[in-house]
C-alpha cells in the first residue's frame, strides 16, 4: 500500500512549494496536500479553537488539494478528514528561510511540522533564504531532487535517533560549490525595533520590524545566508531544560515555594 504523504505551507495554495514537494514525492507515495486558502505565515503552533474550520477539495494549475481556512497546525488534524493515516508530514518549501531558534518558534511551516511530530507523525520542513515566488521556482530544478532524497531517506529509514523535526533550509543560490551541512539554530536572527507612526486621524500605530545581526560561524543563520550552503537543522521537541534537577537554583526556588505554601496553609 503507498504511504499517504501530507503536504502543507504556510504560504497558502498558491505557492509554488507546494507543486515543487509534489513533484519531489509523487515517485515515493500518495501525496495529499492541504494548505491554507491564504498565507498564514508566522502561526507558529497555533490552533485554530473558536471558529468553525472549513475544508474544501479544490483544483490549483492542475494540482488536486484541499484548501483550509484553518492555520498550518490545524491541518494535521484536518488531515484526518482526508485520509485515514498520515504516514509522513511535510511542509513547505517555505518562501523565506526559517533559521534560529527566533524565527523557528514563529514559523508556520516548521510549526505544522512540530504539531505533526507530537503525535507521532515523521515531520520535515523545507524552507529557501528566496524572497519571490519567481526565485523559488526558478530554485525548484535543485531543490525537487534535494527534497526527494531527504523525504526518501526518513520514509525508509526512520527519523534519525532523538530527531522530531528535521529542518532543510536552502541557500538563495546553488552551484556546484554547495554542500550540506549540520547545523545547530542560531538563538537570534534579527534585532528587533518598533516603529512608532501617526495615522491621518492622528492615532499612533506601530510597525515591528528587524535588522539582521551577524552570524556566528557553524549556525544554520551562517550555513545558508553566508556560504550559501544547505543547512540541516535536527529539532527535539523537548522544552525541558537540561539536567534541570541538578540546577541548586532551582532546587532553592522550589524550596522558596514550598516555605510560602507553609506560610499560609
Amino acid at each position: 500500500m503507498e504511504a499517504n504523504i501530507l503536504i502543507t505551507n504556510d504560504d497558502g495554495i498558491y505557492s509554488p512549494g507546494l507543486k515543487i514537494l509534489y513533484n519531489a514525492v509523487k515517485p515515493l507515495g500518495n501525496p495529499i496536500i492541504i494548505a491554507p486558502e491564504t498565507p498564514k505565515s508566522s502561526s507558529g503552533l497555533g490552533i485554530t479553537l473558536h471558529k468553525p474550520l472549513r475544508i474544501e477539495e479544490i483544483n490549483v494549475n492542475g494540482l488536486r488539494m484541499w484548501s483550509t481556512n484553518g492555520t498550518p497546525s490545524d491541518i494535521i488534524y484536518l488531515a484526518q478528514k482526508v485520509a485515514s493515516k498520515i504516514d509522513i508530514a511535510i511542509s513547505g518549501v517555505n518562501i523565506g528561510d526559517n533559521t534560529s531558534i527566533q524565527v523557528i518558534l514563529s514559523s508556520g511551516t516548521i510549526g505544522a511540522a512540530a504539531q505533526a511530530a507530537l503525535i507521532g507523525v515523521p515531520a520535515i520542513a523545507f524552507s529557501a533564504a528566496v524572497s519571490t515566488t519567481g526565485e523559488l521556482e526558478a530554485a525548484s530544478p535543485f531543490i525537487e531532487p534535494l527534497a526527494r532524497t531527504v523525504i526518501n531517506y526518513v520514509m525508509r529509514r526512520g527519523m534519525p535517533r532523538g530527531v522530531d523535526v528535521l529542518s532543510i533550509n536552502f541557500p538563495s543560490t546553488f552551484s556546484k560549490s554547495t554542500v550540506a551541512k549540520m547545523a545547530e539554530a542560531a538563538r537570534f536572527r534579527y534585532e528587533q525595533y518598533l516603529d512608532e507612526r501617526v495615522d491621518p486621524r492622528g492615532g499612533k500605530y506601530y510597525w515591528l520590524y528587524g535588522e539582521q545581526r551577524n552570524p556566528k560561524p557553524g549556525t544554520d543563520v551562517y550555513v545558508v545566508n553566508v556560504e550559501k550552503n544547505i543547512a540541516v537543522t535536527p529539532l527535539y521537541l523537548d522544552l525541558n531544560a537540561n539536567k534541570c534537577n541538578t540546577h541548586d537554583d532551582l532546587h532553592d526556588l522550589i524550596d522558596a515555594i514550598n516555605t510560602a505554601i507553609a506560610s499560609w496553609i
